[in-house]
């Protein structure tokens, strides 16, 4: 989950809908037999929680991701399927993706957890400053939000219109989780390290964990099914507006990254946020993004621009049509979560 966090082809089948009502924040798709999505229902805003991914194989369930809704998701699987699950795939290291592993391993405590070995230093370390830090200030802005919907005005000054209350409302509910959730909560660390491909083959079903490259953050994995063509992208790939952070990102290697996701030709992509993606347009657009803003912010270095100078040069208004249009809280996502911090990632990257 963030709230300013860097300060901070197949059918698919809605399964189980009046099973899990609206506020459970989460829906079940079936993707294909035995590979279930749980994708969260919030709208677009500053705080997010994770979707997750059941693969329900012949003996035994992997997960991908363990959000902080964990606690309901085990519900949801244990609805599911009776099987244990045998390994929780963490896509990076963010909270919203590993603080339910906690609850996952209590669950099933033979259950393995596989992730980027840098997971091992950056969690006990940078990664518990940064949580303190959300501790300490995710209800203080919390608060401000609460206070513009009280008051019909968004942060802006200006009167709401029905998307921004919407997102607002749901920034203030996933605080609250985030609070009840997080604090307190130990980190489990993985047992398995990847830095490449592992596969695993449980019964008839191939699952490969893949390193494609770094975007998101250092720990970036994804895992293909590539006998259903199924792609979890972690946060790779997030609708609506990428998830950028100036010093947790790489966006200078986040094209690259994309590349190996459109190499393997998905039918299907769980993204970390945002709803099943059929096609990859998103992704080719998220391509385009990254590699544009890259050689633009290559070319202002090689003039001998500093950042500030750089971020003057390089407008992305063109691209904030192309992902905002007209809506205001896609407008805010996007000045939020790239205009400043790609740039700035990108300019780092060239730094000695």
């Amino acid at each position: 989950m963030r709230l300013a966090r860097f300060l901070l082809p197949a059918a698919v089948l809605v399964l189980c809908a009046a099973s899990f009502p609206a506020a459970a924040g989460f829906r079940l798709e079936t993707l294909a037999p035995g590979v279930h999505a749980a994708v969260r229902t919030d709208p677009p805003g500053l705080m997010v929680d994770a979707n997750c991914l059941f693969i329900v194989n012949d003996d035994d369930v992997v997960v991908v991701d363990a959000p902080e809704a964990s606690a309901e998701l085990i519900t949801a699987l244990k609805r599911l399927t009776a099987k244990p699950v045998s390994y929780v795939i963490n896509t990076h290291w963010h909270d919203d993706h590993v603080i339910g592993n906690a609850l996952w391993r209590r669950a099933w405590p033979q259950a393995r957890f596989i992730a980027h070995p840098s997971l091992r230093e950056y969690l006990p370390g940078p990664g518990a400053a940064n949580r303190a830090g959300m501790i300490a200030g995710a209800p203080q802005a919390a608060a401000r939000l609460q206070q513009s919907l009280d008051s019909g005005s968004n942060l802006a000054g200006q009167p709401l219109d029905e998307e921004q209350r919407a997102s607002y409302a749901s920034d203030v509910a996933l605080v609250a989780d985030y609070m009840k959730v997080v604090p307190g909560t130990p980190d489990v660390l993985p047992d398995l390290g990847v830095d490449g491909v592992l596969i695993l083959q449980q019964g008839t079903r191939r699952i490969e964990v893949r390193r494609v490259g770094r975007g998101h953050t250092e720990a970036d994995l994804v895992v293909w099914l590539p006998q259903e063509r199924v792609l979890a992208s972690g946060d790779l790939v997030v609708w609506p507006v990428p998830l950028v952070g100036a010093e947790q990102s790489h966006v200078a290697d986040w094209a690259g990254a994309l590349d190996g996701v459109l190499a393997l030709k998905p039918a299907l992509i769980l993204p970390g946020h945002g709803p099943v993606l059929h096609d990859l347009d998103y992704v080719r657009q998220l391509h385009e993004l990254f590699a544009d803003i890259t050689t633009r912010v290559r070319a202002a270095r090689e003039r001998g621009l500093d950042l500030e100078a750089t971020r003057q040069a390089v407008d992305l208004e063109n691209w904030r049509r192309r992902f905002a249009g007209d809506s205001p809280v896609r407008d805010a996502l996007f000045r939020r979560y790239v205009i400043d911090p790609a740039v700035a990632s990108a300019w780092k990257a060239g730094s000695p």
